[in-house]
């Protein structure tokens, strides 16, 4: 199980980015499976790790989908988390705080980490 705590870290440079990334892609892996192991539900994955800041189009469509089939199967109302500007840390502390708060939602209703 991924730490959930790693998610609200606002990545500040290159490397911390690449860490989100591995553990974001961990977290979301860790809710597929275990909606599939609790309610027997397949949802998709799709490969949000690692992220190019500079070229986001494709990853922010297929992390948006990933939230959208999470959310609804568990009753989350979530949000639009596409069109971040991720070299803009206002803009960017504000996403990171609406993605890891679906994650925290999910994980708390999945109990897992």
């Amino acid at each position: 199980m991924s730490a959930i705590a790693s998610l609200y870290n606002v990545p500040q440079s290159d490397e911390s980015l690449k860490q989100w990334a591995f553990v974001h892609m961990a977290h979301h892996r860790d809710i597929i499976r275990t909606i599939y192991e609790l309610l027997k539900v397949a949802l998709p994955e799709y490969q949000l790790d690692p992220i190019d800041p500079k070229d986001t189009g494709v990853w922010d469509y297929q992390h948006q989908v990933m939230h959208q089939q999470m959310d609804a199967v568990l009753g989350i109302a979530g949000n639009d988390l596409t069109g971040v500007q991720w070299t803009n840390p206002n803009e960017l502390a504000g996403w990171i705080f609406l993605n890891s708060s679906e994650h925290q939602q999910a994980a708390n209703i999945l109990e897992i980490g």
